[in-house]
């Protein structure tokens, strides 16, 4: 990945980048997890109405999402609630259940990150998978310990998507819209 001017259409060097504050949202995300081999990871898993939560301050990337990272070493927790399940680390469980008005659930198991190791999540509004991959740069700092990762966009999820075997995949012209073929945001900025 490299800096791209939108304005000027061409790349730029890293002194050339200048910041200012900006504000954007960030979202959570449900990502649908029916691999069945999810019950090898939680014995209590029902993939039909499984999902693996993620956090993300960068929403406009998600059309270009191929890969879900988690720690190999964090622990993750299946949590029901409201007859659906959710795959999020175990300590970020009490704060995101704040933050998505979960009074009642239940915790249905735990295991590490590595268990979770290529099951295979679907993207949340595109017929494609969406892997899930172990990352280093994964961190409990806030989410849910569940990483969106567009290998298009950013170091880390480039690294991280040439582990294994990632396309980069970024479907935006010279200057930032989303190319006719992506579905829902084409020619949006």
């Amino acid at each position: 990945p490299i800096y791209w001017c939108c304005h000027c259409k061409t790349a730029l060097a890293e002194a050339e980048v200048e910041y200012a504050d900006h504000t954007s949202p960030s979202v959570f995300v449900r990502f649908p997890l029916p691999d069945e081999g999810l019950k090898k990871a939680f014995a209590a898993a029902d993939p039909s109405r499984a999902g693996i939560v993620i956090w993300t301050t960068t929403p406009w990337t998600l059309p270009d999402n191929l890969a879900v990272a988690v720690h190999p070493e964090f622990i993750y927790v299946l949590v029901e609630q409201g007859g659906l399940q959710y795959v999020l680390a175990r300590e970020l469980l009490e704060q995101c259940a704040g933050i998505f008005g979960w009074n009642d659930y239940t915790v249905l198991g735990g295991c590490s990150g590595a268990a979770l190791e290529r099951l295979e999540a679907r993207h949340p509004f595109y017929d494609r998978a969406s892997l899930i991959i172990l990352g280093d740069h994964v961190t409990l700092d806030a989410g849910t310990g569940c990483v969106h990762t567009a290998p298009g966009h950013g170091r880390e999820d480039y690294e991280v998507g040439l582990k294994y075997g990632l396309d980069a995949y970024s479907p935006l012209d010279d200057e930032g819209r989303f190319l006719p073929a992506v579905q829902y945001f084409a020619g949006l900025n």
